[in-house]
């Protein structure tokens, strides 16, 4: 896992969450009162606020949930992926910064500012529709006896155990770093399915298999010992691990 950001962690963050608090309620206050810049104030005021919220929840530890679930009609367990609480409030940032463009373009009658504002309105409103996607879609890992299923925030894979060929992180090119459950050559239960709106949140998986982004996973090392126990176990062991306690509560 990266290190945590500077501006949103510890006394740092802290303080950085108060200015911006303040400054956007004395935005949304003069707002209020005053009809002077009225607009500018509502939309620098809701602009500030949401970004407070978001320092505020960048201040939390990402931990591991596990949950019992049922996969295909058998005992699972099921893994939340991402920063459910951090996703919706950088797309709430997004959001609010690309309406208060999208109304300067819109309200000015310079085609100058219409096109400075508006183009990147379009583009910040389209990237938060994609985070408010991805975290409406609730990624999750849910792995059974037989099979391991994915249900990404843009790629729904799953395989069974039988044809995992290995449990390895990868440096996947210059995008990201997974943990990757490869598929071995023709693997009959192999399969992936991209989701998309308007942007590649995802792409085909390269190598062949489930791709589990170190990024989206509360604690890696924790999930790949998980993972590579489950792999070299047979169907009997895996079927009681599955069907004893958590991964978190097992000691992994």
């Amino acid at each position: 896992m990266a290190g945590r950001n500077v501006f949103t962690s510890g006394p740092v963050g802290i303080f950085t969450a108060l200015v911006t608090g303040l400054i956007g309620a004395g935005a949304l206050y003069l707002a209020a009162t005053t009809e002077e810049r009225r607009l500018l104030n509502l939309v620098l005021g809701a602009f500030m606020l949401s970004v407070a919220a978001m320092v505020v929840l960048g201040q939390r530890r990402s931990v591991s949930t596990w949950r019992r679930t049922e996969l295909r009609g058998r005992p699972a367990w099921a893994l939340a992926l991402g920063e459910r609480g951090q996703v919706p409030a950088v797309a709430l940032v997004l959001t609010t910064l690309g309406i208060g463009l999208a109304l300067a373009a819109v309200l000015d009658d310079r085609t100058g500012v219409r096109v400075v504002a508006g183009i990147p309105a379009l583009f910040l409103l389209v990237l938060a529709a994609e985070l408010w996607r991805a975290w409406s879609r609730r990624p999750e890992l849910r792995i059974s006896a037989d099979l391991v299923e994915l249900h990404g925030a843009g790629i729904d894979s799953e395989i069974a155990w039988d044809d995992v060929g290995t449990v390895v992180p990868e440096n996947l090119g210059t995008r990201w770093a997974a943990l990757v459950l490869t598929a071995v050559a023709g693997a009959p239960s192999y399969r992936w399915t991209l989701s998309r709106f308007l942007l590649p949140t995802d792409r085909e998986p390269d190598p062949p298999g489930i791709h589990l982004r170190f990024g989206l996973v509360p604690d890696e090392a924790q999930l790949r010992r998980v993972l590579r126990e489950l792999h070299v176990a047979d169907r009997a062991r895996r079927e009681a691990m599955i069907g004893g306690g958590l991964p978190s509560d097992a000691g992994f």
